[in-house]
């Protein structure tokens, strides 16, 4: 992430956002927020290479409900960047302050984050900042 912050993107933990889903409530988060002056411009979380899909596909949700730009994912080396705006995986970010495009997130979002977070998170409460897969198999 050091990549990040050396582009001026100030990185912060993510609290996380309740969502309501059938009169349940649920926390959702990534590991960090990355905001280039006021404005949240990214998500970000970490996977393991062998279960970076799951992570991906959450980010991708979690980063509209948040109305980010961009959704940002890294496994090992390699660091995946998808452009929410845009609806397409992006090779760096554009830093701006004002976009004429808002990102707006559509029902579906809110089930696929909940239900991805709650595969890709360890309910025992030690999720390791996104990259614990809990009773899956290291073998993905």
């Amino acid at each position: 992430m050091k990549w990040l912050e050396e582009k001026g993107v100030r990185l912060e933990k993510d609290e996380g956002v309740e969502l309501e889903l059938d009169g349940k409530k649920f926390l959702v988060k990534c590991a960090y927020l990355g905001f280039f002056g006021s404005k949240l411009l990214l998500c970000v979380d970490f996977a393991s290479p062998t279960a970076s899909e799951p992570v991906k596909r959450f980010m991708e949700s979690y980063a509209r409900i948040r109305r980010a730009r961009y959704a940002v994912v890294e496994t090992g080396e390699e660091v995946w960047i998808y452009d929410v705006q845009r609806k397409e995986r992006s090779k760096d970010v554009e830093l701006e302050e004002r976009s004429e495009r808002k990102v707006e997130p559509d029902s579906k979002d809110f089930r696929v984050a909940v239900a991805y977070y709650n595969l890709i998170h360890c309910q025992c409460g030690v999720d390791n900042e996104g990259n614990s897969v809990c009773r899956l198999s290291f073998e993905r």
